[in-house]
């Protein structure tokens, strides 16, 4: 139960990390890219001044040589892979000098779709988009000034982020996220053993709660099986036969929970029966047998009004169902029949069979399993009943002739692990 509540808190605090990660994480992305956006203009328009300034000479007086060292200067910043178009406009805004990288086809249509005019007002301008391979472009405008800012021109260029300053960029954003997820999980380490101590008192409570729940438990059962037969070994031996099947079967968890509690209870509805004839020695009438049968009912009005025990339903209502049909309770046949009820089935009779009781001697095993075997379609579900020959001698040695001690301790270890220990 303990470690139960330790993994469960674990398992919360984890998802409110993820959670967290992802939350933080995504705000601080774009934080980041946001970030990154200015980073990448500023580089391109820091790379643009010095084109500008030959730009401006040239401007100012138009000479052919002046002009040829601007498209040097352009071609240079090309081969070099800084800028992948370059086009000077004069203040008439009439296009001077256009030099472009072959690789500007490749992008033709993203510079459409991202064109900043080239004559909108007298700031700097710049806008970011992505070419293949998530390359990244900026679209930069520079307006050419004179000293007394007097526009004289436009720088119009696309600037391509070189590979070193994108693996700058994608690692700013990775070291940006790796430390949110950090701070968060180590948040979280710390806060565990706060949180763990503040809920020990309720997790012990939790504890001795789950333990007085099976205490009620044994102590019910335990009342009903003397009632009926002056003693609860039945109960113990019916229930560990039915857990050792569902064990076989690859249940557990909460579904043997509800198996173990039903195991215990599936005759608590006999408390409402009289005397007379739930200790009848002889056979039963047909007007008495129709008032016993009513004890499954009676057993579902007791357990009902307990939420704890409500997965101890399905035995307690369908025990006496019946595979091929016949039974009673709600006249279920099949896998109609809840699991629990098909195996609590074979483990019941298979108990009754070989024990002695007032009114009869016990069958041997042998007897016992050609009997039962006579029955596997009608009343039990042969792949269940399949299962059960497998280990049923096993455990009949190590169960039917152990005393009341020995019972109690091999289901008080069943009970540790399936309600204390999970």
């Amino acid at each position: 139960m303990v470690g139960h509540i330790h993994r469960k808190l674990i398992m919360r605090l984890l998802l409110a990390c993820l959670f967290l990660s992802l939350l933080m994480g995504t705000a601080v992305y774009f934080i980041e890219i946001k970030k990154i956006d200015r980073y990448v203009g500023s580089m391109a328009a820091e790379e643009s001044k010095g084109f500008a300034r030959a730009t401006r000479d040239y401007l100012a007086s138009p000479e052919a040589v002046k002009r040829e060292q601007i498209v040097q200067e352009g071609r240079k910043h090309i081969q070099k892979g800084h800028f992948v178009m370059v086009e000077l406009y004069d203040s008439s805004r009439q296009k001077i000098v256009e030099v472009h990288h072959p690789e500007v086809q490749a992008i033709e249509e993203k510079i459409k779709q991202h064109i900043i005019n080239p004559f909108m007002d007298s700031e700097v301008h710049y806008e970011k988009f992505h070419g293949r391979g998530g390359q990244i472009y900026v679209l930069v405008l520079t307006p050419l000034k004179t000293e007394t800012g007097q526009i004289i021109g436009y720088l119009n260029g696309v600037y391509k982020v070189t590979a070193d300053a994108m693996a700058e960029i994608r690692n700013r954003i990775v070291l940006s996220l790796l430390q949110v997820v950090f701070i968060v999980f180590l948040t979280a380490a710390v806060v565990y053993p706060i949180v763990l101590a503040l809920n020990r008192g309720l997790i012990q409570l939790t504890v001795d709660l789950s333990q007085a729940n099976i205490g009620m438990l044994k102590v019910l059962g335990g009342a009903i099986a003397k009632r009926d037969s002056d003693t609860n070994i039945h109960n113990y031996r019916v229930t560990i036969y039915a857990v050792r099947l569902a064990e076989t079967m690859g249940m557990q968890g909460r579904d043997i929970q509800g198996l173990i509690k039903g195991s215990f209870l599936h005759d608590v509805g006999k408390i409402a029966i009289s005397d007379n004839i739930l200790l009848k020695p002889g056979r039963l009438t047909e007007e008495e047998f129709a008032v016993m049968k009513a004890h499954v009912n009676h057993g579902i009005d007791i357990i009902d009004n307990y939420d704890w025990l409500k997965d101890a339903a399905d035995i307690v209502r369908y025990h006496h169902e019946k595979f091929g049909g016949g039974g009673y309770g709600a006249g279920l046949k099949g896998a109609n029949i809840p699991l629990n009820a098909r195996i609590f089935a074979i483990a019941d009779v298979f108990d009754a069979l070989t024990s002695e009781r007032p009114y009869k001697q016990a069958l041997t095993f042998t007897a016992a399993m050609q009997l039962m075997d006579s029955e596997r379609d009608s009343h039990f579900d042969p792949n269940l009943f399949d299962a059960f020959k497998d280990i049923a001698e096993i455990m009949h040695r190590e169960v039917s002739d152990a005393g009341n001690m020995t019972l109690e301790n091999i289901l008080d270890g069943m009970i540790d692990r399936y309600f204390l220990s999970t």
